[in-house]
């Protein structure tokens, strides 16, 4: 397949690579023991030679990340043994460490940014096919400065090394249909200047935007938080033709912006003016950027959580979540129909980019000899995703949980359940993210008209006794202290808990688990929690996902130093029936 292909030869490519993923994977299998084969780690483990499939399966266990640390240590000294691969590792991909707590380092092969620009094709061809698209893409990309670990290997996320790499930079550009923002802006490491820059050059080419986006949800909504802090300084720059330096002062970025400025257009910051002065922000996206027809975005997982605010200030656009991507393997499946509705969006595992198997969800021992490969899963049941790659991850379990629901030639298409592993618990209540998310979002719909949750995140309260679990809101607007909306939020709170499990209400009942807490927080938390992370670690703003259980001392900090309402529930929850 080659990027440049039409759509139609794209698709058509798509067609042949699924009709037969037990073949694809199995060849996928024999390339990557090929290549690794006198590596260390398949020593430690009694493979000799060149594996087969079957001395693989038979020998190699299941791994995590505690496995392969000391390799991956080893590595990032310097050290140019064959310990995981082959070849020595020059470049290492970092996790946005949100997931488990703890940025964790992987080895990024050498095929990472051309699979990445691949699926990036694909996926655009699939959203031509449901809706062609004419026009420029306003696409909030944040890159961070590359990290160097003492023994000279290069670090950074799979985002920020995807957008700086000579496979994306060197890419075919149409004028007519990239992004409103040049490279230069793309490049920026500063995400005040960076987030002014996109939005300033969308908004001057506002009639030839088709669509919006960013890599994750949350960096959307936060890049459109920035244009309510900023838009005044933004139409005064439009009307006069030229950046403020004070603003940005980034040489590169400011000549590139003034260049796509090029004359004063005061009729366009009157009617911008207009619109982001009005109380009301519903719809603003389309009332900025008329011609808009789709938001680009990844709203699975965790990021479900922000549809609601896209659909609040996008006037309830079709979204597109394209791609379903990690650290681990640079893009691991497509969303095959990207105007499906956000629940449950289906994305098309790629056979020819990783050895994908599949451990059943509930496995008592769950041993490598439970294992299910990508061709033999089941419809409708639960798996936790394992993979082996070129880079070196052999068996590795990723910790999402996917369901199959559907199938497209013989490849399965599979919805994401959550991540494994429990996020709440504080006697033998077990509470998860998909559970927790459902709750928050049964919550909501109990607040006033017009208020909804920016974002939320929780943890366990251990120093009260018995402990209870404390959910943090941010609101899109400030609750008053009249009687009729704090007995809303009482409600809220009371919802949020009865829609927890059986186990957590029985718990509540009998008193292992105290009463539910909500507290509230100042607007702009989460992000300040982001500017703390992505500061303290080497990750973009555009990687971020706010984590849906707290654990981290200074991020619990700045919660708790900013919350301005504490609501607790003040009922014990019924049993369910």
């Amino acid at each position: 397949m080659n990027t440049r292909d039409s759509d139609d030869q794209i698709l058509d490519f798509v067609g042949d690579i699924t009709r037969d993923v037990g073949a694809v994977q199995a060849g996928i299998l024999e390339q990557i023991l090929a290549k690794n084969a006198n590596v260390e780690y398949f020593k430690r483990h009694g493979l000799c030679g060149v594996p087969s499939r079957d001395d693989f399966k038979r020998a190699m266990p299941l791994s995590s990340y505690t496995d392969i640390e000391s390799d991956i240590t080893r590595m990032a000294s310097g050290d140019d043994s064959r310990i995981l691969t082959d070849a020595p590792v020059r470049q290492m991909l970092t996790s946005s460490g949100t997931s488990g707590g703890k940025q964790k380092l992987f080895p990024k092969s050498e095929t990472y940014d051309i699979e990445s620009v691949l699926m990036n094709r694909i996926s655009r061809a699939c959203l031509n096919k449901q809706i062609p698209i004419q026009g420029k893409s306003l696409q909030f990309i944040y890159v961070r400065k590359p990290g160097v670990t003492p023994g000279g290997v290069v670090t950074c996320s799979g985002l920020s090394g995807y957008f700086t790499s000579p496979a994306f930079l060197n890419r075919k550009i149409d004028p007519s249909s990239g992004f409103t923002s040049p490279d230069q802006v793309l490049l920026c490491v500063d995400f005040d200047q960076s987030s002014y820059a996109h939005l300033l050059c969308g908004l001057v080419q506002s009639t030839q935007v088709a669509t919006l986006g960013a890599p994750f949800a949350s960096t959307l909504v936060r890049s459109m938080k920035r244009l309510s802090d900023c838009w005044r300084d933004l139409c005064q720059d439009i009307r006069s033709g030229k950046v403020n330096s004070n603003i940005i002062s980034d040489l590169s970025v400011k000549h590139a912006v003034n260049a796509v400025l090029r004359k004063p257009n005061p009729e366009l910051a009157d009617a911008i003016e207009r619109e982001c002065s009005k109380k009301n922000w519903r719809g603003i996206i389309t009332r900025l950027f008329p011609n808009a027809r789709v938001i680009q975005t990844i709203v699975t997982g965790s990021m479900q959580q922000y549809v609601p605010v896209i659909d609040f200030l996008s006037g309830e656009l079709p979204i597109a979540s394209p791609l379903y991507a990690s650290s681990e393997c640079s893009s691991l499946g497509v969303n095959l129909s990207p105007l499906s509705p956000p629940s449950p969006i289906l994305y098309t595992i790629f056979p020819s980019f990783a050895y994908y198997e599949f451990l059943p969800v509930n496995c008592k021992n769950s041993s490598s000899g439970d294992l299910v490969e990508l061709a033999d899963v089941e419809l409708g049941k639960e798996y936790e995703l394992v993979i082996t790659n070129r880079a070196g991850l052999y068996r590795y379990r990723v910790g999402d949980v996917l369901r199959v629901v559907d199938f497209y030639n013989s490849a399965p298409q599979f919805a994401f359940v959550r991540r494994a592993g429990v996020l709440l618990s504080v006697d033998t209540d077990k509470t998860d993210e998909l559970e927790l998310h459902t709750a928050v979002v049964n919550a909501c719909s109990l607040l006033p008209q017009d208020v909804f949750v920016v974002d939320y995140t929780s943890r366990v309260d251990l120093c009260s006794h018995p402990g209870h679990y404390v959910v943090y809101w941010e609101l899109s607007l400030p609750v008053s202290d009249s009687s009729v909306e704090l007995l809303k939020l009482k409600e809220c709170c009371s919802m949020l808990e009865s829609s927890l499990s059986v186990v957590y209400l029985r718990n509540r009942r009998e008193g292992s688990v105290g009463a539910m807490e909500i507290k509230l927080l100042q607007n702009g938390t989460f992000d300040r929690i982001v500017d703390y992370v992505v500061s303290n670690r080497e990750g973009s703003v555009a990687q971020f996902k706010v984590p849906r259980c707290a654990r981290d001392p200074t991020m619990i900090d700045i919660l708790e130093s900013n919350v301005v309402r504490s609501i607790q529930a003040t009922h014990i929850p019924l049993p369910r029936l």
